[in-house]
């Protein structure tokens, strides 16, 4: 009995541990970078052309120096652009733009990967918004569409920007191994109630 009771309280202290750490990793890299979340009106290939189009507008309009303090003031910049964008295309739709906090689901982008969590995010949402979506990440500038950042730079600047073990938990198999990853149900579980 007093076995099954030492394991059981070292089981919990592990778990605890592990949401814990789970926990203070998300949150402070959400403190640390702004997303951008495009939303398509459906699945139809015609509204995932759009959506890639209204992409590659707004990375256009983002200027490299853009900051996490400036990014709500793009808002009216963004939503111009997506619109202007749907125009051109033949496309009435309307577009919605938003700046705040949004939970997303662990997600990799080229080489990094993002523990579930609420992230501030601006996000567009076209039409009915009932399509697959897109992401990235806006600051520090890592959307990456052909050349449209130099990726370098802007890796660099979230290295700088992340405390070490962070950074390294962000990059861990960027190099196209693959991490042995511990995982605990019940904190994926936990997780998955707070988002």
């Amino acid at each position: 009995m007093k076995k099954i009771t030492v394991a059981a309280l070292t089981l919990l202290c592990a778990l605890m541990c592990a949401v814990s750490y789970a926990s203070g990793t998300g949150e402070r890299l959400s403190r640390d970078v702004v997303r951008l979340h495009i939303i398509a009106n459906s699945n139809g290939e015609r509204d995932q052309e759009l959506k890639l189009k209204v992409r590659d507008a707004v990375l256009a309009a983002t200027d490299s120096s853009v900051t996490k303090e400036n990014i709500p003031s793009m808002l009216d910049v963004y939503r111009a652009t997506a619109e202007r964008t749907l125009r051109e295309n033949g496309c009435d739709m309307p577009v919605s733009v938003e700046y705040g906090r949004f939970s997303f689901p662990t997600k990799s982008y080229e080489g990094l990967t993002y523990p579930a969590g609420e992230y501030d995010a601006v996000r567009i949402v076209i039409g009915e918004g009932k399509g697959e979506n897109w992401w990235c990440v806006l600051f520090p500038p890592l959307c990456y569409v052909r050349g449209s950042v130099d990726s370098s730079a802007a890796a660099e600047q979230l290295k700088k920007m992340l405390a070490p073990a962070d950074y390294e938990l962000l990059t861990s198999g960027a190099d196209g191994a693959l991490p042995v990853r511990v995982r605990f149900k019940i904190v994926e579980w936990y997780n998955k109630i707070k988002n």
